[in-house]
């Protein structure tokens, strides 16, 4: 059954309150967690894009390709896991392709914003379309080893302001915060959760929803 949905968290340490607040907006139809203040507390972008995996090959400016036998550039972080793995977008976006090449095999590539692009290579199959809004964590496709693939992976590729980098070399800011339009239900939000945690004589307590 479950537990439900934690809707609302406080942990006390060194006699601080650190609060989380589950929202979900009206206006923009986005959802997580967030502080008193209204900000995110999650950074932009998972780290991975599946939840189980080993890096089979880094990102690589020079690197002895496999298949084609020949040193070269390697622009992605190549993730194995087994066919069939659920393949999750790193963070919130728009697709901009979803597609099959020769090499590439079945990919997507979400546009987050005007900064920052990513995709994924080598998929079994592809679980949405160009033109659809994709959340954080959501399934976009599933590990395979179509195109020029030796084994089942998923190729993440980078791109910030139009060049490709190594995203675990980057340092990310958190999530974007609340939008203006919300501020006040959330507001609301918080100072009714607020009295409920206190409600509970814990150092960390929380509320759940019944669903």
């Amino acid at each position: 059954m479950g537990i439900g949905r934690i809707t609302s968290a406080v942990f006390n340490h060194a006699g601080h309150d650190y609060y989380a607040f589950y929202y979900r907006s009206d206006s923009t139809g986005t959802e997580g967690y967030y502080d008193e203040n209204a900000k995110s507390l999650r950074k932009a972008f998972l780290k991975a894009p599946l939840k189980f995996y080993h890096i089979s090959s880094h990102y690589s400016l020079h690197r002895f390709h496999p298949i084609q036998h020949r040193w070269k550039a390697h622009l992605g972080t190549d993730y194995a896991a087994p066919t069939g793995t659920p393949i999750m977008t790193t963070a919130a976006g728009v697709v901009i392709a979803s597609t099959y090449s020769q090499f590439n095999g079945n990919y997507v590539k979400v546009r987050h914003n005007s900064v920052y692009t990513t995709q994924y290579l080598h998929m079994s199959r592809r679980a949405v379309r160009v033109g659809q809004h994709v959340s954080q964590g959501q399934i976009i496709g599933y590990v395979g080893m179509t195109g020029l693939a030796t084994g089942p992976h998923v190729c993440y590729r980078f791109w910030k302001n139009g060049k490709q980098v190594n995203p675990l070399t980057q340092k990310f800011p958190t999530a974007d915060p609340i939008p203006a339009a919300d501020l006040a239900g959330f507001q609301t939000m918080v100072s009714e959760s607020q009295t409920a945690l206190a409600a509970i004589p814990m150092a960390g307590s929380a509320v759940v929803s019944a669903n």
